[in-house]
């Protein structure tokens, strides 16, 4: 099963989701800004304009008002007319500081104002002499929250020049500041409200079919041919005819695979049909009981390339005919399993018309040569007892197969007498001949059992199982064939070969 997770710090949609966040955090903070640096300063150019304009009307609606040190009807009306313009808070005071009146009256401390607002009247009193562009009062703006300090000389009943000394804030002003305040928030909101909608209608438009597109893939991956992504294709865009795509894509996907599916079933069927029947040219071994043969036959697939037969003859006069044989075609899978039943039906004619194995390997080395047109060959080993106390060997370019004497622990390798079967159909091969004593042992074997590769990269060798059955000897043939099988499922990287042992015992 192949899984596919996508880190989320991999994700598009993370890294997009990200970028647009940061990208809509500087939108919104620049627009806010630059609104608010905007109004800002339109609300000071307003609040020094209103502030000059406040000053000059009360200037002129103040002097004409004769105060006295009193709190007199002329009083009355100064601070009504201050009243009008929201002040309620203020200071008369006369040139050398003395306070004459305060508004609130509770608010008088002492009986003369500061040294600095003293010297502040002195700058616009109409009595200093200096340039004739001498102000003819005191305004200090506070741009921090938009109040006033506010000197002016008047003059009072008696004609002294006294000073107003007052603080207060623009109304207007401060009130659009409040305004400014809630409409940058309403902004912000805004912005906030329209990039969400604007993000959910992106994911809709696209995340959430890429996200449908990856989940019906991930299915696919896992097995499920039948996973189609389902939206309404409405959009006719570019995702929508993606869709549409892998829809078209999976179904055809799933035609294939169902095809390829079934033909590999019928293949199957049809591999397990011809192992069944390649099986049929197998040996039985009852009649070879006596010989305790230990046999594996493991193909790689279905059917093999090796092969194996047992032969008796009965000759009379008490002689008695036994031959074995094994083969390794080349290749693997159907095309060698073909060749092992060529070469079967063909040494079992062979041999029922002549018993000399010689004569019998020539006949199926030539078969093989024009019969596959040299496409195919094969090495072979036959093994014949016929005489009491002597083994013979035809050995055609196969593995070296070797004897060991129990009670001796001697070990004798049979090299090759010839090269494989079907190079060639002018080609002769020799016999060679030992003796052999009741209890020995003769192992037969094809080279996908010493030529399978090893987890450190080597093979396992002729060496090494040679060794292994040399130092299980004593056991029974069975037990050391399924030791040398165990040995190899241990140390094996994979089979590339088919595997086949046979271990014979001379029979008392």
């Amino acid at each position: 099963m192949i899984k596919s997770k996508t880190k989320t710090t991999n994700s598009l949609r993370f890294k997009i989701g990200l970028f647009y966040s940061l990208l809509a955090l500087l939108n919104i903070i620049f627009f806010t800004v630059m609104i608010f640096e905007n109004q800002s300063d339109l609300l000071l150019k307003n609040f020094q304009f209103q502030s000059e304009n406040l000053a000059n009307t009360i200037l002129a609606d103040l002097q004409n008002i004769g105060l006295k040190p009193v709190r007199d009807e002329a009083f009355n009306v100064f601070r009504k007319t201050l009243k009008l313009y929201d002040i309620d808070n203020f200071i008369i005071f006369q040139g050398d500081g003395k306070i004459w009146q305060t508004e609130p009256e509770n608010n008088q401390e002492s009986a003369t104002v500061s040294e600095a607002l003293i010297r502040k009247s002195k700058d616009v009193s109409s009595d200093k002499e200096g340039s004739l562009f001498k102000a003819r009062y005191s305004l200090d703006l506070n741009e921090e929250d938009f109040t006033v300090d506010f000197l002016l000389p008047i003059k009072a009943a008696s004609g002294q020049e006294i000073f107003l000394s007052t603080h207060f804030n623009i109304a207007s002003i401060q009130e659009r500041l409040k305004q400014l305040y809630i409409q940058v928030a309403y902004a912000v909101i805004w912005g906030v409200v329209f990039h969400l909608i604007f993000a959910v209608l992106v994911y809709r438009a696209i995340f959430r079919r890429v996200g449908l597109l990856e989940a019906a893939s991930k299915e696919m991956t896992e097995g499920n041919l039948k996973s189609r992504v389902s939206w309404n294709f409405k959009n006719e865009d570019e995702l929508d005819n993606l869709g549409n795509s892998f829809n078209s894509m999976a179904s055809e996907i799933e035609t294939k695979v169902n095809l390829i599916t079934k033909l590999n079933d019928e293949i199957n069927q049809e591999l397990q049909i011809g192992k069944e029947v390649q099986e049929l040219f197998l040996p039985s071994p009852k009649k070879y009981k006596k010989f305790k043969i230990g046999k594996l036959y493991r193909p790689m697939r279905e059917v093999s390339g090796d092969l194996y037969q047992y032969f008796y003859f009965d000759e009379g006069e008490g002689k008695e005919f036994y031959a074995f044989f094994l083969a390794d075609a080349s290749g693997h899978g159907v095309s060698a399993a073909l060749v092992t039943v060529v070469m079967a039906m063909t040494l079992q004619a062979i041999m029922k018309e002549n018993h000399d194995p010689i004569i019998a390997i020539n006949f199926l080395g030539e078969t093989i040569a024009n019969r596959l047109q040299a496409s195919f060959f094969a090495t072979g080993v036959f093994v014949i007892l016929d005489e009491p106390g002597k083994i013979k060997f035809v050995n055609a370019g196969h593995n070296a197969p070797f004897m060991i004497r129990p009670s001796t622990k001697q070990i004798t390798y049979i090299d090759s007498s010839g090269p494989p079967l079907g190079m060639g159909d002018d080609i002769q091969y020799s016999l060679v001949e030992f003796s052999v004593e009741p209890g020995d042992k003769i192992i037969l074997y094809t080279d996908g059992v010493v030529e399978t590769p090893l987890k450190d990269g080597s093979l396992y060798g002729l060496d090494r199982f040679s060794n292994l059955v040399m130092e299980n000897i004593e056991k029974s043939n069975t037990e050391i064939v399924e030791l040398a099988m165990a040995d190899l499922d241990l140390v094996h990287e994979e089979y590339k070969d088919d595997v086949t042992m046979l271990v014979i015992e001379i029979p008392e």
